[in-house]
């Protein structure tokens, strides 16, 4: 990686807040938990629950303002607080850095009970789907009260293969990974046994690259007997639902309803903007 790009890299990886034309600064709080920024939307509804959200960016940027747009919206139409999870990152901090800053994070929030058990929701795109899938399998290992629902999007569940990605995901891959085995369910989490995690809700993108990641995440988790509810959509790409447009709407509209069913806030849900 040369100089330039590497410090373009690490300037993205700042965390940042939403964009005032997404959410007032007074719907928004940046808390540190365990030492890991997180950062909040609307607080106070985290009562009646949470949509905690790892972003996604290759493992090595950060989050954007379709990040924050995507999660004030979602969070708002549910009727639940939001947070942000702003992990460390490569090429400083390899993995399994961005996981250990989940999992600190997550049982920082949860001791605290700023989340409330049973009324969770963990959520990630791209890279922050896999890493998502990583920390339920770790909280579940520890014996640690996991979501009530997995809300991924895009997956990129398989680093153990460079098939059909592009030359930014591989140089992304190469830093991440630094050496360790790309099959360690953790890394990969197509690989490791999802038995006993939460509900899974995932969006695709039919004409995604990674889009068999998620396919191939599909059938491991029919086969561990994890219930999942798949929306791929035919003509739509990687993200998509963080894009704008009919599809991503639609998409979102599943999303809201998948976590209002899972937390049991059918009834309870904000109005969406006009």
């Amino acid at each position: 990686m040369s100089i330039v790009r590497a410090l373009s890299v690490l300037a993205s990886q700042s965390p940042t807040r939403p964009p005032r034309s997404v959410a007032a600064r007074d719907r928004v709080e940046r808390r540190r938990h365990r030492s890991v920024p997180v950062t909040w939307i609307d607080a106070d509804r985290a009562h009646r629950g949470t949509i905690v959200h790892l972003h996604g960016g290759g493992y090595i940027t950060g989050e954007t303002p379709r990040h924050w747009a995507w999660l004030e919206e979602v969070c708002r139409r549910s009727g639940t607080a939001g947070a942000m999870i702003h992990y460390r990152m490569p090429p400083r901090h390899p993995h399994p850095a961005a996981l250990d800053d989940t999992i600190a994070a997550l049982t920082s929030m949860l001791d605290a009970a700023d989340l409330r058990s049973g009324r969770w929701v963990l959520s990630g795109d791209s890279a922050g789907a896999g890493l998502a899938l990583a920390a339920a399998m770790t909280l579940q290992e520890r014996e640690i009260a996991g979501p009530e629902l997995l809300l991924l999007t895009s997956p990129w569940a398989d680093l153990s293969t460079q098939e059909r990605l592009g030359d930014e995901l591989r140089r992304s891959r190469v830093l991440y990974i630094d050496g360790s085995d790309p099959l360690d369910p953790l890394i990969s989490p197509v690989h490791g046994d999802l038995t006993g995690l939460a509900p899974i809700h995932l969006t695709n993108g039919a004409q995604d690259d990674l889009v068999e990641d998620g396919r191939r995440l599909a059938r491991t988790a029919q086969a561990c007997g994890v219930p999942i509810t798949v929306h791929e959509e035919p003509e739509a790409g990687h993200d998509f639902p963080f894009h704008g447009g009919p599809a991503a709407q639609a998409a979102q509209r599943e999303q809201i309803l998948a976590v209002r069913e899972a937390l049991g806030l059918q009834q309870h849900a904000a109005p969406a903007a006009h």
